[in-house]
C-alpha cells in the first residue's frame, strides 16, 4: 500500500511538466489516488508550520514572537483546500461536469505539487538569502503560485472535460462560490453565537429574578 502511494505521488512529477496528459491519466489510467493527493496536502500543512517557524526574518510576515498555533495553520491550509473542492464539485455539477468529488480533491491535491517543491526548500533558502535577493525570492514565490493555479485550471479542463472559455469561466465562479460559502460559513456562526448569548443572558435574568 506504501510503496503503491509512493508510486503514486512520484507521478505528479510528470503531471506538473504535462498537465493534459497527466490528468487524463490521472483519471481514466488510474495513475493517481485520492490518498496520494491527500499525502500533498498534508505535506502542505508541515510547509505552513515550517514557513511560520523557519522562514527568514527579512521574509517572515509571522516573525512577531507569537506562538505557533500547529491546528490554527494545518486547518487553514485543510480548509482552503477542501473549500475549493466543494465549490468546484458543487458548480462542476451543475454545469455538467464529468468529474466526481474524488476526482476533483485528486486533480486539486495534485495540482499543488509546484507550491510544495518550490516553496518548502524556499523556506530554508530564505535564511541565506540577504535583502539583496528579495525580488529573487518573490519570484521563485510566485511562480510556485502561479504554477499551481494553472494546474488547478487545467485540472477542471481535464477532469470535466469543458472548453478553455468554459473551464475559465467556471474557475472564477469557484472562486465566487468560496468566497459566498465563507460569507454563509461565518453569518451562520455570527447567528449562532447571538442565539446562545441571548439563552445565556435570559437564563441569567431569570436565575436573577427566581433564584
Amino acid at each position: 500500500m506504501v510503496m503503491t502511494v509512493l508510486k503514486q505521488l512520484k507521478y505528479s512529477f510528470t503531471l506538473i511538466f504535462h498537465p493534459f496528459d497527466g490528468f487524463w491519466d490521472l483519471k481514466h489510467e488510474k495513475r493517481g489516488s485520492v490518498a496520494a493527493a491527500l499525502v500533498i496536502v498534508a505535506l502542505l500543512c508541515v510547509q505552513q508550520v515550517f514557513k511560520t517557524q523557519f522562514t527568514g526574518f527579512i521574509y517572515n510576515p509571522y516573525y512577531d514572537g507569537v506562538s505557533l498555533n500547529v491546528f490554527k495553520e494545518c486547518a487553514i491550509v485543510i480548509a482552503t483546500f477542501f473549500l475549493w473542492c466543494i465549490a468546484n464539485w458543487s458548480l462542476t455539477t451543475l454545469m455538467d461536469g464529468e468529474g466526481t468529488f474524488g476526482d476533483i480533491v485528486m486533480a486539486s491535491g495534485y495540482a499543488m505539487t509546484p507550491f510544495f517543491l518550490i516553496g518548502f526548500p524556499l523556506i530554508f533558502l530564505s535564511n541565506i538569502m540577504s535583502e539583496d535577493f528579495e525580488a529573487f525570492y518573490y519570484l521563485l514565490f510566485y511562480i510556485s503560485i502561479g504554477w499551481s493555479a494553472l494546474l488547478m485550471i487545467s485540472g477542471v479542463l481535464v477532469i470535466h472535460q469543458y472548453s478553455l472559455a468554459k473551464t475559465i469561466l467556471t474557475s472564477i465562479f469557484i472562486v465566487v462560490a468560496m468566497a459566498i460559502i465563507i460569507f454563509l460559513c461565518l453569518l451562520f456562526f455570527n447567528l449562532v453565537s447571538q442565539m446562545f448569548g441571548f439563552i445565556f443572558g435570559l437564563y441569567w435574568e431569570i436565575s436573577l429574578r427566581y433564584f
